[in-house]
């Protein structure tokens, strides 16, 4: 079985092949792109490349993988566009994954739960908790968006990691956190791609997958009246 994942909803972009190796997810090729800017003009070329590198014929991918928010609302959008409309030209089933459970899948084994932290805007993080070490990673806490502080659970070991965390870091240790910071995790796309496989190893991929995970209202919304 083979895909390819999607990911835009930070700065940073990136595209994944992933494969069905011996019953377990492996990563054929990764590229990543920081883009200050939208990615509408480069994730299909990226998707075109990256097959191109890796010599694997469009008609060889069984489905499609897009991260689905919480994020950048525009970047969600065109992400789950494209793979959309790729899915539904090829017939392939598509597969969304939550920004944040991709983050923890891609920071690997932690020393506490694993919380990762994005940057909401408005002094807000998005964030998350997931298991230490489990793959993929087992939700705790489902996605939230508010004050850095809402990370924290007294008496819980956790490690807070993404930008969220490295932006907000003063606030968390002013909130009593004294673990440690963990890296950004910028293969997101793989990590994504790794658990759409699993889930259609599984047979839990659901009928709404290509709903964008806001957990924030939109500022711009139409009134009907």
């Amino acid at each position: 079985m083979r895909l390819v994942a999607i990911d835009a909803s930070t700065w940073w972009g990136g595209v994944a092949l992933v494969e069905l190796v011996d019953g377990a997810p492996k990563l054929v090729a990764e590229i990543g792109l920081h883009v200050e800017g939208s990615h509408a003009a480069r994730l299909l070329p990226l998707v075109e490349g990256l097959l191109a590198i890796a010599a694997w014929p469009k008609s060889s991918l069984d489905a499609y993988v897009a991260v689905r928010g919480p994020g950048s609302f525009t970047g969600l959008r065109v992400a789950l566009g494209l793979a959309g409309g790729l899915s539904l030209s090829t017939g392939r089933p598509c597969v969304g994954v939550g920004t944040l459970h991709a983050m923890a899948e891609a920071f690997g084994p932690a020393s506490g739960d694993r919380v990762p932290l994005l940057d909401a805007g408005r002094g807000d993080v998005y964030g998350a908790r997931f298991d230490h070490d489990e793959t993929p990673p087992q939700e705790l806490r489902p996605a939230w968006v508010g004050i850095p502080a809402l990370a924290l659970e007294p008496g819980v070991a956790a490690v807070v990691f993404g930008d969220g965390a490295r932006i907000h870091e003063a606030r968390l240790r002013e909130a009593g956190y004294s673990g440690p910071i963990g890296r950004a995790a910028t293969s997101v796309a793989a990590a994504a791609g790794r658990i759409g496989l699993m889930k259609l190893m599984a047979g839990t991929v659901g009928g709404n997958e290509l709903a964008p995970l806001y957990v924030r209202p939109a500022d711009a919304k139409v009134r009907i009246r």
